[in-house]
């Protein structure tokens, strides 16, 4: 078995994300690995006018630190040492980047448990760093 070093975990603060983050905490814990918690605000869709654009860059910031917080809380109850990262860009692009980047060993998401066409016409970030990663990737499924 392959031990990690390097794991990164990506959130979005839902209840999906919280059942992957534990995933993740628990083979940091049990392998010794560097758990690299990761969450991307896409703004891409995202054109407000300089007024708004103070009031938007705070909710995302508010929303970062709270799914990033619940990581490290479970890191530090587990005794996993842990780094959070907050990013902007396309969520799979970056996750794929981010994990290259730092040459982690597994790449951890959840799954919404979307139905096909909901896949089909939304898509999914785990479907696409499924196919986009070098890295082996644990897909943690909600259901």
């Amino acid at each position: 078995m392959t031990l990690y070093k390097k794991i990164v975990v990506a959130t979005d603060g839902t209840e999906y994300a919280k059942k992957a983050i534990n995933a993740a905490v628990d083979l940091a814990k049990l392998t010794g690995a560097d758990l690299y918690g990761l969450y991307v605000s896409d703004v891409s869709n995202i054109t407000p006018t300089s007024a708004e654009w103070e009031f938007v860059a705070e909710n995302i910031k508010r929303e970062s630190d709270t799914a990033l917080e619940y990581i490290c809380e479970r890191a530090k109850a587990a005794n996993v040492k842990y780094e959070p990262v907050s990013l902007s860009g396309v969520a799979a692009q970056e996750i794929v980047q981010y994990a290259n980047q730092i040459d982690a060993d597994l790449i951890v998401v959840g799954a919404t448990g979307k139905k096909a066409l909901e896949r089909l016409i939304v898509g999914s970030v785990s479907d696409k760093i499924l196919h986009l990663a070098k890295q082996p990737v644990l897909v943690v499924r909600s259901d």
